[in-house]
């Protein structure tokens, strides 16, 4: 049975209040330069935003923070802001764990970032041609072992199958997904990193999914976490098994559903980042822009 612990996703925009953070705690965090650094609706704001962050990287280097429980997510190797952020991170030498790569597709990035970084890399998997390729990434890695362990980016992945509604911890279809990515991680003795929890009051849930990750990893893995609220952290005393559901293909559900996730991604929305949180969930800017397309190709 594996040891389920939390990982954070905090923004790197806010570096100055990490030192404290990690001081009082013994919090793991994944320090963001992506999606909590980003405006959906400004260029001009998220290249502010992405460079804030570079910024918050010389801070932590330039006084000395410890980030040894800590992890880095850059942006992708495709996207305009990579090359800035290899090169802050080559000139500013952090004591972290590893890299965070999202929209990993092949083993070669692995090695790219590893050459240039000379860390271990966390492939995140949130697109159909990673996925599907999962296989051979682990297989080439036998011999290197570059990959610290697998994370899986639900949101992003939902996007690319263009996916609507987006399956929950609480359906079947979720696990369908999920469950052979955990096999992988069995088999090659790597650590599993689960997609952020999107039910931010649901404690219940939560410490549901964690006895069923217990039950199915063979190795220590962990689940990832946008919120971390003492009341989601709250252990019931009694925990149920994970219930499944299928997920409901109701065009009328998925037209009122639709409406929902964009009304409260408007209301919950921030400047200075790409989600949005509401009284219940994390919403995703991914899922916010798929519901626009649902409604898009099937309202009249």
């Amino acid at each position: 049975m594996a040891n389920i612990k939390f990982l954070q996703y905090f923004s790197l925009l806010r570096y100055r209040a990490i030192y404290k953070l990690l001081k009082n705690s013994n919090i793991q965090l994944i320090l963001d330069m992506e999606d909590s650094a980003q405006n959906l609706f400004s260029r001009a704001k998220t290249l502010l935003l992405k460079n804030n962050c570079r910024q918050g990287v010389s801070y932590l280097s330039e006084n000395s923070v410890n980030l040894e429980n800590c992890f880095i997510r850059i942006n992708s190797t495709n996207s305009d802001f990579f090359d800035e952020d290899i090169k802050i991170l080559k000139k500013k030498k952090l004591n972290i764990k590893a890299i965070f790569l999202p929209k990993t597709n092949s083993y070669k990035e692995i090695i790219n970032i590893n050459n240039l970084l000379n860390f271990k890399v966390i492939p995140i998997i949130e697109t159909s041609f990673g996925y599907d390729n999962l296989k051979s990434i682990l297989e080439s890695d036998k011999k290197n072992n570059l990959i610290y362990g697998i994370h899986y980016g639900h949101f992003d992945f939902c996007k690319d199958k263009k996916k609507w509604p987006f399956p929950e911890p609480y359906h079947k279809e979720f696990w369908d997904i999920v469950d052979p990515i955990i096999k992988l991680c069995n088999n090659y003795n790597k650590k599993f990193i689960q997609t952020p929890y999107p039910l931010i009051n649901n404690n219940k849930i939560l410490w549901s999914m964690i006895k069923n990750l217990e039950n199915k990893l063979q190795n220590d893995s962990y689940i990832t976490l946008v919120s971390m609220s003492k009341k989601l952290l709250i252990k019931p005393n009694f925990i149920n098994e994970l219930k499944l559901k299928n997920l409901s293909f109701d065009k009328k559900y998925q037209i009122i559903f639709a409406k929902k996730i964009i009304k409260d991604y408007q209301l919950g929305m921030q400047d200075n980042k790409s989600f949005a949180l509401t009284k219940k969930r994390f919403i995703a800017p991914h899922q916010f822009l798929m519901a626009k397309v649902f409604l898009k190709n099937n309202e009249k």
